[in-house]
């Protein structure tokens, strides 16, 4: 079980407390307790980041 604690309200909270709001086009997640928004989606973001071949021998 994935355990969870507010950083503004500091509230202890499960994956499935949280509860689920759209803000324009963005779905987040928020806080039960406070209503701050803990995560929102980023449906800008590319989907694939490309990785050059020397980044990878790097952490290899």
């Amino acid at each position: 079980m994935i355990r969870i604690v507010c950083p503004f309200c500091h509230s202890p909270l499960n994956a499935t407390d949280l509860e689920t709001a759209t803000l324009g086009d963005h779905v987040c997640l928020v806080c039960p307790e406070c209503e701050h928004v803990l995560l929102m989606d980023d449906t800008h973001a590319e989907t694939e980041v490309p990785v050059s071949a020397e980044a990878v021998e790097a952490h290899a």
